[in-house]
C-alpha cells in the first residue's frame, strides 16, 4: 500500500470538512469497475470488518424514516441544512433534494454509483474520499512501503493522522457557534466538554472509545453493554428507628463527555420498595439525569447530566407504615431517544392529519423505532434486613 506520510495538518481538516463537498468527479481510467464503484457494498469486498460494523452502526442509518419524514414539515433550506451531517456527499444529497440534481452531480453518481444510491446515509466514501483521492489513518505498523508499479488498489491512500483525532469527528457531534443556545449552551457540545475533560489531558481520543481496534460501530447510547461498562452504581441503605436511609451514587467512569451528552437521551432513576404479600413495588423516589428541553428547542428546563468522572447523587428516607419491607430495589433505565419521541408525537397530534400517507406512515414507524429503543440499564437490589453497603 503506497501511503504519504504527513504529521497533524491544521489544514486539511478544514478543507477535508469544508461544506457542502464537492462531487468527486470521474474515477481515474486506471481504475477497475470494483474501485470505481463508491457504494459501501463494493468497499466492503476487500474492507470487510469495516463494512459489516458500519451496516449495523447509526452512521448508516442517518438518512433514516425518522430522518426522512421531516422533509414535509421542514422549509427547503432548514431540510437541506441536515444533509450536512446525515448525508454529506454531493452524490447522496442528490437523493434527497433536487437541488443537488445537478449535471455535474448527476454525472459523477451515474460514473462512481452504477447501481445507484440505496442508502443516502453516512457512506465510507463520506470520510475517506475527496475528488477521488482516498485518505485513512496511519497503518497498524510502522512498515511503509512504497509500490512503484502503480498497481495498488485504488492508487493507495493518503495517510492522515487526524482520522485518529477527536477533532475529525467535530464537524458533526459540535454544534457551530451561530447555532440555537439555550442556557448560554449550544445542542450539540460533544467536543468542547471532551476538550475539557480529563480524557483529552490523557490524550484518550473520541475513536479509543467508540471506534476500539478501529472497529467501525461508533457505539454509544443505545448499546447497553458500552454504557454499562461506563458507569458504576453504588448505594448504601441503612435503618434507624424505623427509618430507612437510602444514598445511591451513579458515577461516570469512563465517558469522555457529560452523560449523556446532546438534548436527546434520558436516563430513569427508580427507588421501589418490594412488599410482603404484595406483587406489585412501591415507588419510592425517581430522578431524571439528562438536559430537559422543550420539543421547539427554545427553552431549557434541567440539566442533570453527569460530568466526566463526575456522580449524580440521590438521598432519601422512607419510613414504611409497618416492618413489611422484604427488599429494596433501585433500577436504572435508558431512554435514548427521549426527546424525539416527545417531538415526534407532538408532531403527529398536531400534524398528523395533514401530512401524506407515506410521511405519516414514516412518522408513526420512526417513532415506534424510538419508544422500542428503551432498556433497563442496571437493577439493584438489597434485602432486608439490610446489611452490608452494595
Amino acid at each position: 500500500m503506497i501511503m504519504f506520510v504527513s504529521c497533524l495538518d491544521s489544514n486539511f481538516l478544514d478543507s477535508h470538512w469544508k461544506h457542502p463537498i464537492a462531487e468527486q468527479g470521474l474515477p481515474p481510467a486506471n481504475f477497475s469497475n470494483l474501485e470505481k464503484n463508491l457504494n459501501p457494498n463494493a468497499c466492503g469486498s476487500c474492507h470487510k470488518d469495516q463494512f459489516q460494523n458500519w451496516k449495523k452502526s447509526f452512521h448508516a442509518k442517518s438518512a433514516n424514516k425518522g430522518f426522512l419524514w421531516q422533509k414535509e414539515i421542514l422549509s427547503s433550506e432548514e431540510y437541506r441544512s441536515c444533509f450536512q451531517c446525515h448525508s454529506p456527499l454531493a452524490e447522496t444529497k442528490s437523493v434527497l433534494s433536487d437541488t443537488y440534481q445537478t449535471e455535474e452531480i448527476l454525472n459523477s453518481k451515474a460514473h462512481n454509483f452504477t447501481e445507484g444510491i440505496s442508502n443516502p446515509s453516512i457512506i465510507c466514501a463520506s470520510c475517506h474520499i475527496r475528488n477521488q483521492i482516498r485518505f485513512g489513518p496511519p497503518p497498524r505498523t510502522n512498515l511503509i512501503h512504497e509500490d512503484q508499479s502503480n498497481n495498488l488498489p485504488h492508487n493507495g491512500y493518503v495517510v492522515k493522522q487526524e482520522f485518529e483525532s477527536s477533532e475529525f469527528c467535530k464537524s458533526c457531534h459540535e454544534s457551530k457557534e451561530t447555532g440555537v443556545k439555550l442556557a448560554g449552551k449550544r445542542l450539540m457540545e460533544v467536543y468542547s466538554e471532551w476538550e475539557k475533560s480529563p480524557f483529552a489531558k490523557q490524550g484518550i481520543q473520541c475513536q479509543n472509545c467508540h471506534m476500539p481496534n478501529r472497529e467501525h460501530s461508533w457505539k454509544g447510547i443505545h448499546d447497553k453493554t458500552f454504557v454499562q461498562n461506563s458507569l458504576l452504581p453504588t448505594w448504601t441503605i441503612t435503618e434507624n428507628k424505623g427509618i430507612y436511609h437510602i444514598q445511591a451514587e451513579l458515577k461516570s467512569i469512563s465517558v469522555g463527555h457529560a452523560f449523556p451528552t446532546y438534548v436527546v437521551p434520558k436516563i430513569n432513576l427508580r427507588f421501589y420498595a418490594v412488599i410482603k404479600n404484595k406483587s406489585t413495588p412501591i415507588l419510592l423516589e425517581e430522578s431524571v439525569i439528562g438536559r430537559i428541553v422543550n420539543t421547539n428547542l427554545t427553552e431549557e428546563y434541567l440539566d442533570t447530566r453527569i460530568q466526566p468522572q463526575k456522580s449524580h447523587l440521590v438521598r432519601f428516607d422512607f419510613e414504611p407504615k409497618k416492618n413489611t419491607i422484604k427488599e429494596f430495589l433501585w433500577k436504572i433505565e435508558v431512554d435514548p431517544d427521549e426527546q424525539y419521541i416527545r417531538s415526534f408525537e407532538e408532531q403527529l397530534r398536531e400534524k398528523g392529519d395533514k401530512l401524506s400517507i407515506p410521511t405519516k406512515k414514516l412518522l408513526q414507524e420512526s417513532l415506534s423505532e424510538k419508544k422500542n429503543s428503551r432498556y433497563m440499564l442496571f437493577t439493584l437490589s438489597l434485602k432486608v434486613p439490610v446489611s452490608l453497603p452494595q
